[in-house]
Order: C-alpha cells, then sequence, then structure tokens
C-alpha cells in the first residue's frame, strides 16, 4: 500500500465568518446602540412628558432590552457551540474511519472496508448533494454543513483516494 493513501486524512467543520473577537465587538456596539437610544428617548427635545414619567416609561422599557440583548447573546453562543462540531476522515491501516464529535452528543466512530465502501452524492428535497458514504447495509451522510459543490469536490476526493487504496491493495 502506498504511504500517500495510508496518511490520507481530512478534518471538516462549519465555516463561521465571525470569531469570537468580532462577536465581542458586535456586542459592545450593540450594547452601545441601546444605550444611545436610551439616552435619546431620554433626553428628546420638546418631549412633553415630565421627568418623572419619562422615568418611569424608560424603566418599563429597560426589561424588553434586555431581554432582546439577552436573546442575541444566546443565539450566537448556540451558533457557536454548534460550530464546535467536526467531522475526521482518514484510513486507520486497512480501514476508512469516520469520526463526528459534536460538543453536545457523545462522539461517533463508523469503520468502512475501503473495497466495499461505495460514494453516492444524491439531491433529494431537503438537501442538495448530500454526501453519503455506503457499505452493504450501513450508510453514513457526511459534510452537511458544506456547501453543495464543497460536497461535490469532497466526494471526488474520497472516491480517488479509495481507488488509490484499493488498486494498492490489489
Amino acid at each position: 500500500m502506498s504511504q500517500g493513501v495510508r496518511g490520507w486524512h481530512v478534518e471538516l467543520w462549519p465555516s463561521r465568518s465571525l470569531t469570537r473577537g468580532g462577536l465581542r465587538i458586535f456586542l459592545i456596539l450593540l450594547a452601545l446602540c441601546f444605550g444611545v437610544f436610551f439616552l435619546m428617548t431620554a433626553t428628546a427635545p420638546g418631549s412633553t412628558v415630565s421627568r418623572p414619567g419619562l422615568a418611569t416609561a424608560l424603566l418599563m422599557i429597560i426589561p424588553f432590552i434586555v431581554v432582546v440583548f439577552g436573546c442575541v447573546v444566546w443565539a450566537f453562543a448556540a451558533n457557536n457551540r454548534e460550530g464546535r462540531y467536526t467531522e475526521r476522515l482518514h484510513f486507520d491501516g486497512d480501514r476508512l474511519v469516520i469520526e463526528a464529535d459534536h460538543p453536545k452528543r457523545a462522539p461517533k466512530r463508523w469503520e468502512f472496508q475501503p473495497y466495499w465502501t461505495r460514494v453516492m452524492v444524491r439531491t433529494t428535497r431537503e438537501v442538495e448533494n448530500q454526501l453519503i458514504l455506503r457499505q452493504q447495509d450501513r450508510a453514513v451522510a457526511i459534510g452537511g454543513f458544506l456547501t453543495p459543490e464543497e460536497r461535490t469536490d469532497l466526494a471526488e476526493e474520497i472516491r480517488t483516494a479509495l481507488s488509490r487504496f484499493n488498486a494498492s491493495n490489489a
């Protein structure tokens, strides 16, 4: 078997366009926007509301601002957590091994015999170019977070690696 095939591995993870530092900056800007809104409302020129009445109105708005800010923070935290999901594909001796690590679930591992493994790309109503590795009675969909083009490219890369692996063991 060639060394290049034995050393073949791919690690997949969802793309994250917003880094932790970018998220901090966004949240600070959001808090500043809420603060500016709060101050502009409190000091609006020509307002006929008395100061005590305005203070009462603003105090009624604060819980809603806190809830909105909290929901935004929670949504970004959940999105970041999902972004730590990884899938690894590699040849481990005579097997193609797929490992999936999700931050909220137990790690999963599948092993396929390269000779019997088929790479399928299919389009359903829900998923365009779904990438599936199939061996007899087992099938595993991988790269669900990739774009359809990336799944097609990955399928070709896996087919090439399987072909080289099978050719070197023939």
